[in-house]
């Protein structure tokens, strides 16, 4: 992933630069706020969240306020083009999405940076690893791409209330599951606000530690 991210850029510095100047503005530099990508899928096509806008008034608009972070919501991923796409996340400190292929981009992402991952509700245990602790998830989908990045990720469910210690279990072992257990893909999200407040404010505050964006004596680590 290093190879990549190192290739990317040697091959297409320029017109990855404009790209990220037309999506913050040619603005940079150690004093700059950390920067948040919010990834919304239609409702139509499932997997998107259903009250991004309470969500953004009650977190996102919030912490720009008082000048925490630069946030931006994409509708439209899926209609970019791949340098498009790949200057989105590579410009990102952090990155808000719920599972889906996007959330791969996160290999061109830097070093320190942070993933928060979203499932729908009610998810079996036993069909997803979710443990939401960050990077706890290693050998997973998402959480093993932020393992080989050094991007910090976690995995979490849009219920208030994490999993209990019985249903935590059940992620070790086979269970028995229905047909309509499998179609979890096809559902919205509707993400606790509070819940959601407090994992994004803890992202930004992991960024400030472990990227070297604003913490230039940082060692990458986990945890």
């Amino acid at each position: 992933t290093q190879l990549f991210r190192q290739a990317l850029w040697s091959t297409a510095r320029a017109e990855l630069n404009h790209h990220v100047d037309s999506i913050w503005g040619p603005k940079d530099g150690p004093s700059r706020m950390p920067r948040l990508v919010l990834i919304q899928r239609a409702l139509a096509d499932k997997r998107g969240f259903e009250n991004l806008e309470e969500l953004a008034a009650t977190s996102l608009d919030s912490l720009q306020y008082s000048n925490e972070v630069a946030w931006q919501v994409f509708l439209d991923l899926e209609r970019r083009t791949i340098l498009q796409q790949a200057a989105i996340f590579a410009s990102s400190d952090v990155m808000v999405a719920a599972v889906g292929a996007a959330m791969a981009w996160m290999v061109v992402m830097e070093p320190g940076s942070q993933v928060l991952e979203w499932l729908p509700r009610h998810v079996p245990p036993s069909l997803y690893r979710c443990s939401e602790l960050w990077n706890e998830d290693p050998i997973g989908m998402f959480g093993g791409l932020g393992r080989l990045s050094g991007v910090h990720h976690v995995c979490l469910r849009s219920e208030a209330e994490p999993l209990t210690a019985k249903e935590r279990a059940k992620r070790w072992r086979g269970t028995k599951s229905t047909v309509t257990d499998a179609y979890w893909r096809k559902t919205n999200l509707l993400v606790d606000p509070p819940k959601f407040h407090r994992w994004v404010a803890d992202a930004l505050r992991r960024v400030k530690r472990f990227s070297s964006k604003f913490n230039p004596s940082t060692h990458q680590s986990g945890g």
